[in-house]
């Protein structure tokens, strides 16, 4: 690929906030292809990306109006060689250009396309961390209820006790083994939801933030899911 190229995917990605890459990292993880530690990743994505994202997002926007203007000018001034020479000549620019925009533009809408869907699975809403989109646009997720003048449920947080983590993949790992304990008892129950969930390795702490979740999370079965693995888990404390 040409320079050219790698600049537009690049502010695409950043414009994105690193959606695309945290998607594929995700799944790769969530199969136990990659034992590695994306906190890191997500943690820059959260602090550093975010309060630049829009400018980003502006930049990859001029990059396509400027790279299509490039491909107008080049085809026009293509010249020389029999008919059929030319018409390779014009068409092959509009053919790769074609692909290099489609794939700008489909990174950018990615978390467009994602956002209604972030309570399906952990790794659609691991992989919108840090995007204003993954909570509607809202920094906190908030319940609209015009009958009732009642505030938004408050985030509530479940602490574990993990032993036997030895590396940050070794916490990556543990945290998909939780969220997909979670994720099969979100899809069983509607009367919890979770937000996130964290682990750190170093202390052999894991959180579970949400809504509702000191009420009907089962935490004897995230437990019994992880000391399966080979991670003795105990319950600590709610808050």
């Amino acid at each position: 690929m040409d320079t050219d190229t790698y600049i537009g995917m690049t502010l695409a990605l950043l414009g994105s906030n690193l959606c695309l890459l945290l998607l594929v990292l995700n799944v790769l993880g969530w199969l136990n292809f990659l034992h590695a530690d994306l906190s890191p990743l997500e943690n820059f994505a959260e602090t550093t990306i975010s309060p630049w994202q829009v400018h980003f997002q502006t930049a990859a926007a001029g990059w396509l109006i400027f790279t299509l203007l490039v491909n107008v000018f080049q085809t026009k001034q293509s010249g020389g060689g029999n008919d059929s020479e030319k018409k390779s000549q014009s068409k092959r620019p509009w053919h790769r250009t074609a692909l290099i925009v489609a794939s700008v533009v489909a990174t950018l809408a990615l978390p467009h396309l994602l956002a209604p869907h972030r309570n399906r699975h952990p790794i659609i809403r691991r992989s919108l961390i840090g995007n204003n989109l993954s909570t509607g646009g809202l920094k906190q997720p908030l319940t609209v209820l015009p009958a009732e003048d009642k505030p938004a449920a408050a985030e509530q947080e479940l602490v574990f006790s993990v032993d036997n983590m030895t590396c940050g993949g070794c916490g990556s790992h543990v945290r998909n083994l939780a969220e997909s304990n979670l994720n099969g008892q979100e899809g069983a129950s509607s009367s919890f939801t979770v937000n996130k969930v964290q682990v750190d390795w170093r202390a052999g702490v894991m959180s579970v933030y949400g809504t509702h979740v000191t009420d009907f999370v089962d935490r004897g079965a995230i437990a019994a899911s992880l000391d399966k693995e080979g991670y003795p888990t105990s319950f600590l404390y709610s808050q």
